[in-house]
């Protein structure tokens, strides 16, 4: 009888049933191998804290801490899993999502879009949203939110604190003083680099700029005038030998005129004996 009534249930019910159940198999895979890496980066720690290595085991926390807080994820989309697989019956009569649900049903939403792991997420997403339309964000779990949207990278106390933490799991005497005091080092060398490069807190810097601004300033205008100079120069210069040249070119040109009067003009073509013709007319006029 029940395996009767189960091949009737609408699609919402069956679709939700088998993706929280495929849901629940994915989270057991990925939460063992994110288990694994953090079993190594533990023994990397402890390996970097014998030989000596303690800025290395403080960088290690770091990744540690990142695998940490995706397992926490893990835990949370479980937990909520758990909690629609229970409740499919009430959500199934109700057309609106039940109070009971709706923190689970806004947590996984949200979830899909931060945890790629997972992605049966996505498909959950889409049958809820189908059926009871957006999610409420007021509504998603706290301390999911702050896993994923609102975290940041963890404190320098945190990282020096799982270190510690490891090596008393471990049972390695270890004294983070030192490194307390390197990291500190470093922390003030870098707030000093950027006031350097800023330059907005020290007066001094301020008076140094503007006097290197001033003295850049006055070269270049020096070096233009001392261009436009040579510039003017060049062309008193280029036009003065030009006058003095224009002399002599003038005197060769009147001499190559003496020398070859007909240069241009051609000669005037005469008859011959026309003179002479002229002359014994005028001899008769005056004989007459």
């Amino acid at each position: 009888m029940n395996i009767f009534l189960s091949c009737f249930k609408p699609k919402f019910y069956k679709k939700s049933k088998s993706t929280t159940s495929y849901m629940k198999i994915r989270l057991d895979i990925v939460r063992k191998k994110r288990i694994a890496m953090v079993n190594f980066l533990k023994m990397d720690i402890v390996d970097f804290l014998k030989n000596g290595l303690e800025y290395n085991a403080y960088t290690r926390a770091e990744m540690l801490l990142e695998e940490l807080r995706i397992i926490s994820c893990y835990d949370i989309i479980e937990r909520f899993c758990d909690c629609i697989s229970e409740n499919l019956t009430l959500m199934l009569k109700k057309r609106e999502c039940p109070e009971e649900c709706k923190e689970a049903v806004s947590s996984l939403i949200h979830a899909a879009a931060w945890v790629p792991d997972v992605p049966e997420l996505k498909d959950l997403r889409a049958v809820f949203t189908h059926r009871f339309g957006s999610f409420i964000h007021s509504s998603v779990n706290h301390e999911l939110v702050e896993k994923t949207e609102l975290r940041s990278r963890p404190s320098r106390e945190l990282k020096i604190q799982t270190v510690k933490d490891i090596s008393k799991e471990f049972s390695i005497e270890w004294d983070p003083t030192a490194l307390n005091l390197f990291l500190l080092g470093q922390t003030s060398s870098s707030q000093i680099d950027d006031k350097v490069e800023t330059g907005t807190d020290d007066p001094k810097i301020r008076e140094e700029k503007s006097t290197v601004n001033d003295q850049s300033e006055d070269e270049s205008v020096l070096s233009e005038s001392w261009t436009r100079d040579s510039l003017s120069k060049g062309s008193l210069s280029s036009s003065s030998s030009s006058s003095r040249s224009s002399p002599r070119r003038d005197s060769e040109k009147k001499k190559k005129k003496k020398i070859l009067p007909y240069g241009l003009i051609s000669p005037p073509r005469t008859k011959p004996g026309g003179r002479n013709n002229e002359k014994s007319q005028e001899e008769k006029e005056v004989d007459i």
